[in-house]
């Protein structure tokens, strides 16, 4: 990461005076984001900047998402197990600029030199933590053009955030919640509790109940159901639609605890998932919902009215209350 922090620092030395050429020129800045976090990132800043996506936007995504910018091309991107771009397909493109949110996974850093080597000016960013991406947001705004909305979605994320923490300040260590994060279809796939994936089930206060072994932190890890029923969990976090439709047919977790006292919840995950697959900008609102599910008595909210706020700045979307309710509850 010390490498990443050097990138950094040099390239926002940079980027103010690229960002005041460009506004002096009528060329539209385009920008390729190498993962699917930077990805996302770059269009909430400004959709206008986006030179294409990674991947084919998913139905329910695309209704949040106006008709020009779906058409957007597909350049690829580092996701998954060995999923890499084209470098044909990215020299071709003729973007201006690339930028990578680098997290733990080795792809990210993978991405950040691919593209070096390439000769693209890369913006790099570290993305490890939820602090990160509040971080972020201001830095990007400088670099490309349009610091007062970084400097407006960052202040969101900080102050998300610091309500959270406020409000569970004090909170005793046996208060905490041992949640179980179901993913996949079949909900056997999970992530570490050590892993930064899981900070934002931390900051929610709770505890992400399954521990890996070293060197394994980062990754999502297929379980057995047998060791879900000797964690038996306080709370179930299911993030995948059919798992979610599966779950009551399957007389299997009805022997959970969490399942008998009804505490499971399936994440929202409209525009873009709140928690995880991918870890975006999102989680500013899914921790807010985390810590009002986990600790209702320490952090009331009105989650409509918070959803709302965050997708008409984010998003820049005006949406019904019957359309913020279906996304609150899938």
């Amino acid at each position: 990461m010390h490498r990443l922090h050097v990138i950094g620092l040099s390239l926002v030395l940079v980027v103010f005076f690229m960002s005041m050429a460009w506004a002096d020129s009528d060329h539209q800045l385009k920008v390729y984001g190498a993962t699917f976090p930077s990805n996302y990132a770059l269009y909430v800043l400004d959709p206008e900047l986006l030179a294409g996506w990674n991947g084919p936007l998913r139905a329910y995504e695309k209704k949040f998402i106006p008709e020009k910018y779906q058409q957007l091309p597909i350049l690829g991107g580092w996701y998954g197990a060995g999923m890499i771009p084209d470098k044909e397909v990215l020299i071709q493109a003729g973007f201006d600029k690339a930028f990578v949110l680098v997290g733990q996974k080795q792809q990210t850093h993978e991405s950040l030199q691919v593209l070096e080597k390439l000769g693209f000016d890369v913006l790099a960013l570290p993305d490890v933590f939820l602090r990160d991406a509040a971080s972020s947001f201001e830095t990007m705004g400088a670099a490309f053009g349009v610091p007062e909305r970084g400097a407006a979605l960052g202040a969101y994320g900080q102050q998300a955030m610091a309500n959270v923490a406020d409000s569970l300040k004090g909170l005793p260590e046996n208060s905490y919640v041992r949640v179980y994060f179901a993913q996949d279809v079949d909900g056997l796939t999970t992530i570490c509790g050590q892993s930064s994936r899981a900070d934002v089930i931390t900051l929610a206060g709770g505890i992400n109940v399954h521990q890996c072994s070293q060197g394994m932190e980062e990754g999502v890890i297929k379980i057995s159901f047998e060791q879900i029923m000797l964690y038996d969990p306080d709370v179930i976090l299911i993030n995948h639609p059919t798992c979610m439709h599966n779950f009551a047919q399957d007389s299997r977790w009805q022997a959970l605890r969490a399942v008998r006292q009804g505490q499971v919840y399936f994440v929202p995950y409209e525009p873009f998932s709140w928690l995880d697959r991918p870890a975006s900008f999102m989680r500013f609102l899914g921790v807010q919902w985390l810590a009002n599910t986990l600790h209702p008595d320490r952090f009331p909210m009105d989650m409509e009215k918070e959803t709302d706020r965050f997708l008409q700045l984010f998003f820049r979307l005006d949406l019904s209350t019957d359309a913020i309710q279906k996304i609150l509850h899938p």
